[in-house]
């Protein structure tokens, strides 16, 4: 207990810092008239591609992706947080600190959760009326708690792909736009996965959101508990595969930084 104690307390210490951050970027006004809203015109927008279509369900089919998809997106963005750090001058000394660096910089972003997974319960609890969707609302318990997973997954990979653009911060933007073309396309956001070749389907395997998703999908649709525990166990695997990828590449980064010099005092 004594030496979980010590991270413990740098990760919550480093999720308050960042919190401050985004508050005193934000206003409520402006979240909610900003982020918000676009994310909910983003949703509306696919759900209306199923109205075009006269198919009830694929405006469900559409509609549910989309909401579950927007946690992943706001927690995407985390990709480029690490290279504030690097602007800010702070990033040599958190190298040089006895602890690893990427418990600062997963702590510091962790509100990027919680932006993520508000997107997905206003769309699911606002979005419905206007596209006659049918909601089972005794089962939404269950299903925001599956998106929570899936948005704490897609945080792991979003930290992994942030320690890959450190060094190449030229591409902290175009990074995460990638993944989150890449994942709502392969993923069945949008388009049944069985529509893909094999290969795709196994790579989109170990992407966050895919496993969520069909959780999330068999728990409205009263699928077998079986089913959803098997959806929501291979999540969790593939969200414990991208943290250790973040965790080796920010633990090889450091041992670099230590060693050879190579992260400067610079916001370059």
């Amino acid at each position: 207990m004594n030496r979980l104690r010590q991270p413990v307390r740098i990760l919550r210490y480093a999720a308050l810092s960042g919190f401050q951050d985004f508050g005193g970027t934000w206003t409520i006004w402006t979240w909610a008239f900003g982020l918000f809203l676009r994310m909910m015109t983003q949703v509306a927008f696919f759900a209306s591609i199923g109205r075009l279509l006269g198919s009830d369900e694929q405006v469900e089919y559409l509609f549910i992706g989309n909401a579950v998809a927007a946690a992943a997106v706001g927690c995407l963005t985390a990709a480029t947080s690490t290279t504030w750090e690097r602007g800010a001058g702070t990033l040599p000394l958190l190298v040089a600190s006895p602890t690893n660096p990427l418990l600062v910089l997963m702590g510091r972003s962790t509100f990027f959760i919680v932006n993520g997974l508000a997107f997905s319960i206003g769309a699911l609890v606002l979005l419905p009326p206007l596209f006659d969707v049918s909601i089972p609302w005794a089962r939404m318990p269950a299903a925001v708690a599956i998106v929570a997973l899936t948005a704490v997954t897609t945080y792991f990979a979003a930290t992994f792909l942030g320690g890959l653009v450190l060094n190449a911060t030229s591409a902290r933007r175009t990074v995460p736009q990638v993944a989150r073309m890449v994942i709502l396309a392969f993923c069945g956001v949008s388009v049944p996965r069985s529509v893909f070749p094999v290969p795709v389907r196994r790579l989109a395997g170990f992407l966050p959101v895919t496993h969520g998703l069909d959780a999330v999908r068999g728990v409205l649709d009263n699928a077998p508990a079986a089913t959803v525990f098997g959806d929501i166990g291979l999540e969790v695997l593939v969200g414990a595969g991208w943290l250790a990828l973040a965790l080796l590449t920010f633990q090889r980064l450091a041992d670099a930084g230590r060693r050879d010099g190579s992260i400067v005092f610079s916001s370059a």
